[in-house]
């Protein structure tokens, strides 16, 4: 029973933590802020946490851990599907998770303004391993025909992780301007569509 409630505790501190470091960074976010949003004693934290430092290396690490299962959720299937299909896939699972999981984005934006500690850990242990897989990927991509060969594989990378998330950047404004909702299936689809048309090159192997 003991065990249960310090997992619910700890779940409950996690889920916090990410809404109050997307919104607040690092600096802004209090141990105080982030165990009344979860409703637990303040002493919770240092007790299943140590500091808010080790909170914020637990939330982020959790954040890229449900990344990384989302995009890879049935890659034991990969084989039955095209090169193409595949790589359509890693698409919009890539801008789906954004889209419902906006907090990830916010928190790499605020560590990435400045070269911290705490950029180098995530730019380390996530940045780095997750960037220097796509970019491959990405490469490999253009050598089966599927992405424009003329644009190097870095910055093709980049271009596509720009795309992914510009709009979800500019969701609030998007909500305001026009009432598009970014997190309702049919913009997300409207995105991922749009990107595809975007960098993917047709069957025919044409360029655009």
């Amino acid at each position: 029973m003991k065990v249960a409630l310090e997992l619910d505790t700890r779940s409950k501190l996690l889920q916090a933590a990410v809404k109050v470091f997307a919104v607040e960074g690092f600096a802004g976010a209090s141990v105080r802020q982030i165990a009344d949003l979860a409703g637990v004693n303040h002493g919770s934290i240092k007790y299943h946490y140590s500091s808010k430092n080790q909170l914020w290396r637990a939330t982020t690490a959790f954040l890229f851990e449900a990344l990384e299962a989302f995009i890879f959720e049935g890659s034991d299937k990969w084989d039955q599907l095209s090169e193409r299909e595949q790589l359509i896939q890693h698409i919009e699972r890539y801008a789906r998770f954004n889209a419902q999981n906006p907090e990830l984005m916010r928190i790499v934006m605020f560590e990435s303004l400045t070269r911290s500690e705490r950029f180098e850990w995530l730019s380390e242990n996530y940045l780095r391993p997750f960037s220097d897989r796509a970019i491959n990927r990405t490469a490999l991509a253009q050598e089966q025909g599927l992405f424009r060969q003329d644009i190097p594989a870095l910055n093709l990378y980049y271009m596509q992780i720009s795309a992914s998330r510009s709009m979800l950047f500019a969701a609030t404004e998007l909500n305001e301007r026009f009432g598009i909702d970014m997190t309702a299936e049919e913009e997300i689809r409207r995105h991922v569509d749009a990107m595809v048309k975007m960098f993917v090159l047709p069957e025919d192997g044409l360029e655009r």
